[in-house]
């Protein structure tokens, strides 16, 4: 999500809330969600529509009170007592700040409580065109069904609400049909075979915002394709991207319309010749071949490295989206080795992360009863996966048992987003969106924080 409340409410003022490719209405969503809609995804984009971005707060705010009210990092109101602010963001591995530190200790006595929970040494991690989508030892790709039930979990539930699980995903591979291209496309590249494209960090329906994506930006400049972080002018005067002519684009291309209000359209791309992710959003057609985006953030596969604190992504959370996004050959292996995303509402968001994110929003609250931007989630394991159900609804729902959901931006409740493909069976629909949110729970990362050898900065998962 790009756009802050305020943002939102000036486009919804001019006409622009329709239910389209990249926007949506939340309560027409979640109504769909309640009543267990079976259709193959809603609007492109529809679980990342809606939430506010990058720290951003109201474009009509003065630079110097934007810089009170998110002064690091750990970005939080101004008026929030120093306790307060230590207690609910104190680094990127925040814990909760209603949960007392014996409370935790109680249920988790110490490092060595989840034992069962570690990186399989004979693991191999998920690929996409001959890369390893992180190491086999990150989290995403961690089983977490040993870890223990966060002390928050009923009160995160609550917050969630009464929903079921809705796949932001479709069959239809055709983006000039925006009506039912659903879900997240990805692209494979080998960059070394072709110039890239020049991009410009602009967009028009975002020009009444005051934050400059290029200060969390990634981007590369020259025919060499040297690497630039942070993406800024003074570095980077002319940034260039790996995005191929034929790209495939959430929400799909209308060289008629430059611009969509309020979607993230965003552009994922694995170059294959250096196993590097590209995550790009908020991305359009310009002038000539120059793309027009608002952020992009790149990834080295082969490694556990973070975002730098307080850095979004493509992802509100900060997090990289492939590597949490349901594919439908995995699914139809009947095997899915890695985490996966989902989107609650923005407001039902905490204004806090917890790690492994990176970044947090402005939408929800302070409160504790909130889950934080980043939070784990896995389906119970006392649910039982129906033996008649098709292999791609049995590998999803294990995953999500083995390796659970983090929650990694704000949109409608309980979307899981996916790649459209033609290759998802009907019944993984029905089948996987009859399962209720009464179903989940909140999982606690805390037992591999305490591990000897964790770092907050990196995605591994030290040994117990």
């Amino acid at each position: 999500m790009r756009l802050n409340d305020s943002a939102m409410a000036l486009l919804l003022a001019l006409g622009a809330g329709s239910c389209s490719s990249g926007t949506f209405t939340d309560d027409v969503e979640q109504d769909a969600a309640v009543a267990g809609d079976a259709s193959a995804g809603d609007a492109a984009g529809s679980g990342d529509a809606s939430l506010a971005d990058a720290g951003q707060l109201d474009a009509n705010v003065a630079p110097d009170a934007r810089d009170a009210s998110i002064p690091d990092a750990g970005q939080l109101d101004a008026n929030v007592a120093p306790d307060a602010r230590d207690a609910s963001l104190a680094d990127a591995g925040q814990l909760d700040a209603n949960v007392a530190p014996d409370a935790r200790d109680a249920s988790i006595p110490d490092a060595t409580a989840d034992s069962s929970v570690a990186p399989d040494s004979g693991a191999t991690s998920p690929t996409i065109g001959g890369c390893p989508i992180f190491p086999s030892d990150h989290i995403f790709n961690t089983p977490i069904n040993g870890l223990p039930l966060h002390p928050s979990s009923a009160q995160f539930m609550a917050t969630v609400g009464n929903y079921r699980i809705h796949l932001d995903l479709g069959q239809s591979e055709n983006m000039a049909a925006p009506d039912t291209y659903y879900g997240i496309p990805y692209n494979v590249v080998h960059g070394n075979t072709f110039p890239w494209a020049s991009v410009s960090y602009t967009s028009s329906d975002t020009a009444n915002m005051t934050w400059d994506p290029t200060d969390e930006s990634d981007c590369a400049v020259s025919s060499l394709h040297t690497f630039v972080s942070p993406c800024v002018k003074s570095a980077a005067p002319a940034p260039v991207l790996p995005i191929p002519q034929s790209v495939l684009v959430e929400g799909g291309i209308f060289p008629d319309v430059p611009s969509q209000s309020y979607g993230d359209h965003h552009i994922l791309l694995v170059d294959a010749d250096t196993c590097r992710l590209w995550e790009i959003y908020h991305a359009y057609t310009g002038s000539g071949s120059t793309w027009n985006i608002f952020g992009s953030a790149s990834f080295d596969l082969r490694s556990n490295a973070l975002r730098p604190a307080g850095w979004t992504s493509a992802d509100a959370a900060g997090f990289p989206i492939v590597p949490l996004l349901l594919r439908a050959d995995e699914a139809s292996s009947g095997t899915i080795k890695h985490a996966l995303r989902f989107t609650i509402s923005s407001s039902s968001i905490r204004i806090a992360y917890t790690w492994p994110a990176r970044h947090l929003t402005t939408n929800g609250s302070m409160s504790t009863s909130l889950p934080p931007m980043g939070q784990l989630f896995r389906l119970k394991a006392s649910y039982v996966i129906p033996s008649t159900y098709s292999t791609q609804s049995k590998a999803i729902l294990t995953a999500l048992k083995t390796y659970g959901m983090y929650l990694s931006d704000g949109g409608s409740n309980m979307y899981i987003q996916g790649e459209p493909s033609a290759n998802w069976s009907d019944s993984v629909f029905t089948e996987v969106q009859s399962v209720a949110s009464s179903q989940f729970e909140a999982v606690d990362l805390l037992p591999i924080q305490q591990r000897a050898g964790f770092s907050v900065d990196s995605g591994a998962v030290p040994p117990p």
